[in-house]
Formats: C-alpha cells, structure tokens, sequence
C-alpha cells in the first residue's frame, strides 16, 4: 500500500490516510441481517482464507459498512464477531488483509521513529483521520498497516512531512499533475504507485533515447578506492553505469607516489591489456592454507614453471600484510597443486591470488570487465591501502518514493508523460497520438539535439 497521505499542521498535525483497503475476496450477503447476528449468510465464501480473517461488510464510504473478525466459514455462512449494524441482502462481503493503520512519527526523517497511535480503519468514511497534538511542521510520519486477527504487518510507508518536499523531488513532478487533472486523493487506480512507476518509465524512455551519453547529473568525482597489495584489480562502484567496458570510467589516477602525475592511468581495451599485462599470470588458492603448510590447491597451476626452484606470490587481504614470496619444489598438474611448498608466514584464506613471475609495480594502464578495473601490472607493498580516485558516471536509480530527488535538469518534461499515463490509464484505447504524448517525445527530442555533457570529447589513436 502506497495511498496519497495528506498532512496538515496547525495546532498539531492532522493525518488523512485514505482507505486503501487489500482485498482478497469477496461475496454478498444472501438475505437481510439485523445488527448483533453472529454468523452472516452469503452467496458463496467458498474462496475465502480458512480460520481466522478479518472481513469488510458493505463498501468502504457506505453508511453501514463494518469490520467484523470471522473465525470460520462454511460455503454459504461467515461466523463473525457480533456485528454493529443491520446489513441488506445483495451487500457486499470482503475478506481484507488489514484491518488497523498505524502511525509512527520521528523528528528527524531518518531518526527513530515511534507509535503514535493504532485506529481501526474508519469504513463509514472515505480517509482514517489522526491527530498527534505534539506534531510540528518538522515532524516525519510513517504509515504501517496491521491484522488485529492475525496479527500481520506490512512494510513501512515511505516517510512524510507537513513541510514541502525538495524542490527537486519526485512529489514536485506528480502533485501538480494529479491537481491540474482533478485526481481525487482516494482514487483507487491512480495511485502514488501507479505514478512513481509511471514516472520511472518517463526516466527510463529519457535515458533510452540518451543511450550511453555522460550526462553531468550523473557524474561522481573523486571518488577513492584502497589497493590492495599484490592484486591486479579494484571493484568498481555498485551504482556505476557500465561495468564491461570503460564507458562510464571518465579517469583513474593515483596521487599518493605517482610517477605519473598529473597523468591519469590510459585505458587500454581488453585484447591490448592481454599483449601488455603479460606479467598476470598464476592462480587462485582453493583450499586454506595454514602457517607453514606445505602445498598449495590452485585453481589452475599451469602458469608455474615445474622447476626444483620454484617460487611464487601471494596477495594480500588486509593494509597490514605484505606480499607473501614462498618457495615450492614441484608441480602436480593433475591436482593443480604446488608442493613442497615453505615460506608459508601467515593463512592464505580461499580465493587468494597465487601469482608466477608477477610484474609488482606502480600500474601504468587499465581495462574494465567483470565489475572491475583491471590494472596492468601487481599493486606493490609500497602503495598498500593507497587510494585509486577514479571519475565515473552512475547509473539512474528506479523511482521508489516522493523524496526522491532527480537531478536531471529536464526532469519537468517527465510531467507530459505523467499526463498520458494517467489517461492511458483510464483508457487503454487512448490513441498513439495523444497531444500529450507527443509532446514528451518532441521534447526528449529536443534534448537530443542539445546535449550539454560538460566533457570535451576526446578521440585517442594509437
């Protein structure tokens, strides 16, 4: 449940939470009932969830409609708490999955938030009314509905406030829309849901059409990731872009010890990083290896030389080690072992890099793949836990919530198609056409034509 909550504040706050009620299933009362009768005759409750519900007699809003709790039912009788009212035959009869809302506030929009008050959801009414006389304009409230029955909990709602929602916000793009096209608050099909996803369509339409360009709302400066001594490589960011090619890497660079400043590390393709990271080469470790132990389980040893005089080495995984240089005296090809393996001065976890005849020194290029940034040669012990800042572009978040802000600076044509989808919304027949359709196309169009990325684009021969 996502319903439009409206906040008021004056002495206090009053919250209006529309009666979106969850309905399972429903019937209809077979004949007339009087108020206090235990059992409620309907046509077929054949569908109904056995044992303990919570059922909604009548329509939310009409004069005589009620909750009641139902313990069991047969195919053509409802046994119920007593009901309060008198019902006529032909009402309608629900089982619903909540039956309470509750409300939940905090002074801060990530604070702590606590009970307020739990209501009984007020049928013979359109909304379920609170007021929380300690409410200020700065108060944030969350919504949790709730089974009395069966004692079932929903998810929180998404935060609110009486004060108004950033001006950049998700809220400011749908509000205007749903008021210029007179959308009720308690409208049932239109709902925020309906339009978060809507608007994230709009987003995603945008972005279709921008394919692949580095736009400046989406770029993440000087963001730092630790090397790790003895690894070929860094995780890239989680809400990058592109995570195969360099697409959305704009620069990697060191500043701590760089021979190479102010230069930025060169991106290289994938088959040039293969003629030039010639000194990669080993394994990953398969089998935990204690202090002193004497053989190593690899992956795959068909990078190590089969000499009496072998040696290898180990990564890192933590800032306070240093690569680790062992020795061994063979090679079992068959079991991808190293053996008579000494040198061996602290655990080797599982998945620790085995290097053969690693280049170790300050990387020069990288490559991108796998949701990595590959270097071309090994991290050495000397830029342990060194930063890598590198300057990407993120990739657009799905619209979840009215705070959300957008920061694209286009972002109000997005209402044009808001307006479309709410009417293609009430009718599906609604032609391609539409006026208002076509001016969300014409004017992502037009961004098309002026693209501003904030870059100059480079092109780099070889």
């Amino acid at each position: 449940m996502y319903p439009q909550i409206n906040i008021k504040h004056n002495i206090g706050n009053t919250i209006d939470i529309p009666n979106q009620l969850d309905f399972k299933v429903s019937t209809y009362i077979s004949s007339d009932i009087l108020a206090g009768v235990t059992a409620l005759p309907v046509d077929n409750a054949g569908d109904f969830t056995a044992g303990a519900i919570q059922v909604l007699v009548g329509s939310v809003g009409s004069e005589n409609s009620e909750i009641v709790a139902s313990s069991s039912h047969t195919g053509q009788s409802i046994v119920t708490a007593a009901t309060l009212l008198a019902h006529n035959r032909g009402d309608i009869v629900s089982e619903i999955k909540y039956d309470q809302a509750s409300l939940w506030s905090s002074a801060t929009i990530d604070g702590t938030y606590l009970e307020v008050e739990t209501k009984k959801f007020f049928t013979t009414q359109l909304n379920t009314v609170f007021y929380h006389a300690a409410g200020t304009a700065g108060t944030y409230y969350k919504v949790q509905w709730k089974n009395s029955v069966t004692l079932a909990v929903s998810s929180f709602s998404a935060p609110m406030s009486v004060t108004a929602y950033p001006t950049n916000s998700a809220a400011t793009l749908i509000y205007p829309v749903l008021k210029a096209m007179g959308i009720q608050t308690n409208d049932t099909r239109i709902t925020i849901e309906f339009c978060l996803s809507a608007l994230d369509d709009a987003r995603k339409f945008t972005e279709g059409k921008l394919f692949g360009i580095r736009h400046s709302w989406q770029q993440k400066f000087e963001f730092p990731i630790q090397v790790l001594a003895g690894t070929n490589f860094v995780d890239l960011p989680a809400d990058i872009d592109f995570t195969d090619t360099d697409r959305s890497v704009l620069a990697a660079r060191f500043l701590i010890g760089n021979v190479m400043t102010p230069y930025n590390l060169r991106y290289i393709d994938k088959r040039s990083y293969n003629q030039i990271a010639i000194g990669a080469q080993g394994g990953f470790n398969q089998e935990v290896v204690a202090i002193s132990g004497n053989e190593i389980t690899l992956d795959s040893a068909g990078d190590f030389p089969n000499s009496a005089s072998g040696v290898a080495y180990v990564a890192t995984n933590a800032y306070n080690q240093q690569i680790m240089q062992i020795a061994y005296t063979a090679v079992n090809f068959a079991t991808n072992k190293l053996t008579g393996v000494t040198g061996v001065t602290r655990e080797i976890p599982i998945g620790a890099k085995v290097w053969s005849r690693p280049t170790i020194s300050q990387p020069i290029y990288y490559t991108v793949y796998d949701d990595k940034l590959y270097f071309d040669r090994i991290i050495p012990n000397s830029m342990q836990g060194n930063n890598l800042y590198i300057d990407y572009y993120r990739r657009i978040e799905e619209v979840t919530d009215l705070y959300q802000v957008l920061s694209e600076h286009y972002r109000e044509i997005y209402k044009w198609y808001l307006r479309y989808a709410i009417k293609y919304r009430k009718d599906v027949d609604l032609p391609a056409n539409d006026p208002d359709l076509k001016k969300f196309e014409d004017l992502v169009q037009a961004l098309v034509n002026n693209l501003y990325t904030g870059q100059d684009t480079t092109i780099i021969t070889n």
